[in-house]
């Protein structure tokens, strides 16, 4: 009997239906309930191997479909930072910038450069910080993004235009001698014309994209600009 069922193990269900129910009509009704049992066993052991494997598939599909989720939001996102929309916003941006920027420099200007150098010096010195403030504030609106409400970030970004507009705007007078930069008093290396210069064309760079910023944080308090998302 124990051999029987040994080798009932490896018949298929069908056949060992056939065997028992031969059996049975043989009067032997013991042997045939324990093949019924042997091929329910293996029927059922491989009905849960398949649901096994069904749900590992199952499991790395929706991993996968999971991954490309993430994989599709990050592409949308990333489109929509440089989608049309944007380079519209950076057109706004622009605009204001140099509206506000060169409006509020233009005395400051004026009154540094009419005086030393002329109206057309003056006029030229204003258009270029139009343009200079159109560009800055294309870089604030990149640098102050969504969700940022440090003042130290926006008035970093301000001081930095205004340091390097400052310096590279000071013109070195001709009686200054060279290796080491020497002009005389109060500090040798700057003398007061050299100062004075740094003083007013300070002063115009701080007009200049101060009013720059200011104008930014009223443009996306009435929602006319949207600040670039994180």
């Amino acid at each position: 009997l124990a051999c029987f069922a040994c080798n009932a193990q490896n018949r298929s269900k069908h056949q060992l239906g056939a065997i028992a129910c031969t059996l049975y009509m043989m009067k032997s009704p013991l042997f045939a309930l324990l093949l019924l049992c042997i091929a329910k066993f293996d029927f059922a052991k491989a009905f849960a191997t398949k649901k096994s494997h069904l749900q590992h598939h199952n499991s790395k599909t929706a991993g996968r479909i999971s991954s490309l989720s993430a994989t599709e939001e990050k592409n949308t996102e990333k489109e929509d930072k440089f989608s049309f929309q944007q380079r519209i916003e950076s057109v706004k941006t622009a605009a204001v910038g140099a509206i506000s920027g060169g409006v509020a420099a233009t005395p400051f200007i004026g009154f540094h450069d009419i005086p030393l150098y002329g109206a057309a010096t003056w006029e030229f010195d204003t258009d270029m910080g139009s343009l200079q403030s159109a560009l800055f504030a294309i870089v604030y609106r990149y640098c102050v993004r969504e969700e940022d409400d440090n003042e130290m970030l926006n008035m970093g970004v301000v001081g930095a235009f205004v340091v390097v507009r400052t310096l590279s705007r000071v013109r070195v007078p001709e009686y200054c001698t060279a290796v080491p930069l020497t002009c005389g008093s109060p500090l040798s290396y700057f003398d007061w014309n050299m100062i004075q210069q740094l003083a007013l064309n300070g002063l115009e760079s701080a007009a200049l994209f101060g009013a720059a910023a200011v104008a930014m944080e009223f443009a996306y308090k009435k929602e006319f600009i949207s600040k670039f998302p994180n």
